[in-house]
């Protein structure tokens, strides 16, 4: 008998093209810890002090909003210069059970109008996993069995900018917002 596989899912802030009706999304700039390296999986390390052994990362981490595009909607979450999302997406994502996350504080500048957005915080999604294989220039599969059963949101080796969640997490995230976009994961067979 055939044992049922997790169904996995990318998620991203990208609004398609399809969708597109002339205004562009919110775009960050970081301003602090020009060393910092986000998307590694692991806890943060910044190397702006000490470019050879780096230091624990102190936050907050210090953004300015792109002034050229003081128009743009700001998404539930910001994938550059990290995983910047708002408290309530963060707290939506501790009531469903994941854990594995590390946050800090975040300082996004609007230098234009003199406005401090205080209601993002920097999540880091600790666990970055080798489950995937590049299928052609815009897919992945995923072979589930090399993702630990506890991990309901990680990211992959192959290419650390994408997030995939399992389908319970999917579920969830797509009935409370309009603006996080998924795509599911083509499952491979070892």
């Amino acid at each position: 008998m055939k044992t049922k596989t997790k169904k996995y899912y990318a998620m991203s802030d990208k609004i398609p093209l399809y969708r597109y009706d002339g205004t562009e999304p919110a775009t960050l700039f970081m301003r602090s810890h020009s060393m910092l390296i986000t998307h590694t999986g692991n806890l943060l390390i910044d190397y702006t002090n000490d470019c050879d052994n780096g230091e624990p990362f102190k936050g907050p981490l210090i953004c300015d909003l792109d002034d050229e595009e003081e128009t743009g909607i700001f998404p539930t979450f910001f994938t550059s210069p990290g995983l910047i999302g708002t408290k309530q997406f963060y707290n939506d994502l501790l009531e469903i059970g994941i854990d594995n996350i590390e946050m800090h504080p975040v300082i996004i500048r609007d230098l234009k109008n003199e406005v401090i957005i205080d209601n993002y915080l920097f999540l880091n999604i600790l666990g970055r996993i080798d489950c995937t294989k590049t299928l052609n220039d815009y897919e992945v599969g995923i072979y589930a069995n090399k993702v630990p059963e506890h991990l309901n949101m990680f990211l992959i080796k192959e290419d650390p900018g994408y997030i995939l969640v399992t389908e319970p997490i999917y579920r969830y995230l797509k009935a409370k917002y309009e603006d996080i976009f998924f795509e599911e994961i083509q499952q491979l067979e070892e």
